[in-house]
């Protein structure tokens, strides 16, 4: 089946799957289901984050100079589903009054459109990474758009190994710092960032991995973002994910990073990374309300400690969704955390809203992947819920 075919067969699948959960499907049964988990690729990293799968960027209003920057000059890919779920979140009340979700291979970013000040506009202070199969090909997109961009060569390598050096930094419409990679030739120059690594469109599509698009995007995916977080807390942000999350993030001192501060890097699935980077004494960091989407393993028990130190967070922009008990986080397979909470000073040392989503979540681009049964946590299968779409 060609992979615009096969996008299109997801998309219907993923669609059905979202209108019942969203009209009735819930998993308060007398058997809670666990969601399913897969396993990642045997690798020195210790990580229960799957995927990273969007980041959420507000915007005032869709404009014909916003389609042509993401969907023309950058080759990103408008998703089928944004008008359905745009819908359900105003008939529940919610503040949007638009949304577009650009993919990029398996990554997206969202763009809730009329949200109110002061968080109608999002720009993180940091950067997005993005990865292309060629630069010269972007370049001349960027220029024949009248798009404004710097060349350079970083002084150090991104921690993915198929990732170039040689870089294009560019501004979205909006302010939103966007930094571009060419993956290196050979293997996976031209494959999307899986949660087991490189994989091929053509292989995606057969095994019905993938975005709803009418074409596959030109970009191939969201490698990593990087992060501003204050002085000294890149410590205590790899504390908090140690504790809640399980995950072994990386802390790098200033003699080991290019910028000279130190870093915490949380690594995501086979080779995706969040990158929290220090500023200097005395700067501050602005939060602006934008959130990152993180596919998980070990779900309830993330839930669990989360809510056991008061870290449960219900977004107000999306009043059908509210995560105040483990039953409530499984009939929308996913919860949501705000302050990133050193344990060992209690202090909030960031503050990044997580939407952490279950593997059983309708919108997760590899649940074709998911082949076991549905645990019920009585013990037994649950042989009304598949773990596949």
């Amino acid at each position: 089946m060609p992979v615009v075919g096969a996008m299109r067969s997801i998309y219907r699948l993923t669609l059905l799957a979202a209108v019942l959960e969203t009209h009735g499907a819930t998993a308060t049964s007398a058997a809670l289901t666990k969601p399913p988990e897969m396993a990642l690729p045997s690798s020195p990293r210790r990580t229960t984050f799957v995927s990273f799968e969007h980041v959420n960027l507000n915007v005032p209003t869709w404009t014909s100079q916003m389609e042509d920057f993401w969907f023309g000059a950058l080759g990103f890919a408008s998703d089928l589903r944004a008008k359905d779920v745009a819908m359900t979140v105003q008939e529940a009340g919610g503040s949007m009054k638009g949304l577009v979700w650009a993919n990029a291979g398996l990554q997206q970013v969202h763009m809730p459109l009329g949200e109110p000040a002061p968080e109608d506009s999002q720009s993180p202070e940091g950067v997005v990474g993005l990865a292309y199969p060629d630069l010269r090909a972007l370049r001349s997109q960027l220029s024949a758009a009248g798009v404004a961009f710097n060349e350079s060569s970083l002084a150090e390598s991104s921690g993915i190994s198929r990732l170039g050096k040689e870089v294009i930094d560019l501004l979205s419409p909006t302010g939103v710092k966007l930094r571009a990679h060419e993956l290196e030739r050979g293997d996976g120059e031209a494959a999307w960032f899986s949660p087991k690594g490189p994989l091929e469109p053509a292989a995606a599509a057969k095994s019905g991995v993938g975005l709803p698009s009418k074409k596959p995007s030109v970009c191939l995916g969201i490698p990593y973002v990087r992060l501003l977080c204050a002085a000294g807390a890149a410590a205590g942000i790899r504390r908090f994910y140690k504790q809640v999350f399980q995950v072994d993030a990386e802390l790098r001192d200033g003699s080991a990073t290019a910028s000279g501060r130190a870093e915490c890097r949380v690594p995501i699935g086979a080779e995706q990374w969040l990158v929290f980077e220090e500023v200097s004494p005395g700067q501050s960091v602005h939060y602006d309300g934008h959130h990152v989407a993180i596919y998980v393993n070990g779900f309830i028990e993330a839930y669990e400690r989360a809510k056991e130190k008061g870290l449960l967070y219900n977004n107000p922009r999306f009043p059908q969704l509210t995560y105040d008990t483990v039953e409530q986080a499984l009939q929308h397979s996913e919860f949501r955390v705000l302050d990133i909470r050193d344990p060992e000073s209690g202090e909030v040392v960031h503050t990044l809203e997580h939407e952490v989503r279950a593997l059983s979540h309708p919108g997760f681009s590899c649940r074709s992947w998911l082949k076991e049964p549905a645990v019920c946590l009585n013990g037994g299968v649950d042989n009304n819920r598949s773990n596949e779409l």
